[in-house]
């Protein structure tokens, strides 16, 4: 979508397809385009600019906030400049010149991807213990009048939030699953990106998504 000199675009997931993205970033700044925004609400802001021939780079960091400045300067030190953050874990970098990937060999890596699976899955509990809370609040600890529908509506978006860490445990596996060989090609982006196909991932996504929802309905009803 394109108005005047923005053009807005829908993000595929900087933690699923982190390679597949920053080559789109870089098709982007070739055609004219350069990022300026990650949206917390899963876009991309990209403004008018002159077209260049650039690589980027999206990398996931898990240490601490006090050590973030470091964290930058050893890509600046290799070649990169940053163009965005988003919530100081996802960095986006890009190189005009002779560039380094600063990961070298596959354990590293490799150890990338641990941690951020480990972060995600951290993350999602964070719907899980205020849906717990608020469920029992209502329907166990006291007994609010509701209609049936309410309380259908309500329980289910509940439920949602309680197995949520569950059902993004899932899909961690079978993305590790289905790109286990992703370490291997930590220095190959482009080998990444044409190894996943994100029409069927979000196809399985969302029957992972719809056998949940049945589950949660069952136990509900039951």
């Amino acid at each position: 979508m394109v108005f005047k000199n923005t053009k807005i675009k829908l993000s595929k997931g900087l933690a699923f397809y982190s390679e597949k993205e920053s080559i789109q970033f870089a098709k982007e700044a070739r055609e004219g385009w350069q990022l300026k925004k990650i949206s917390p609400f899963g876009f991309y802001i990209f403004k008018k600019a002159k077209p260049e021939d650039s690589t980027w780079v999206i990398d996931f960091y898990s240490g601490k906030k006090i050590d973030v400045c470091d964290y930058v300067e050893l890509y600046q030190d290799s070649g990169w400049s940053l163009v965005e953050n988003y919530r100081n874990r996802y960095f986006v970098f890009k190189s005009t010149g002779n560039h380094i990937f600063n990961y070298t060999d596959r354990q590293t890596y490799k150890e990338r991807l641990k941690n951020e699976t480990v972060w995600m899955l951290l993350q999602s509990l964070w719907l899980f213990f205020p849906s717990l809370i608020i469920y029992l609040f209502l329907f166990h600890f006291n007994n609010f009048s509701m209609s049936l529908w309410v309380k259908v509506m309500v329980s289910g978006v509940l439920f949602v939030g309680m197995i949520f860490p569950i059902m993004m445990a899932v899909l961690l596996l079978y993305f590790k699953v289905m790109y286990r060989k992703r370490p291997e090609l930590y220095n190959n982006p482009k080998a990444i990106d044409r190894s996943q196909n994100f029409g069927r991932d979000m196809v399985i996504s969302m029957v992972i998504g719809a056998i949940f929802g049945f589950i949660s309905s069952m136990l509900f009803f039951n």
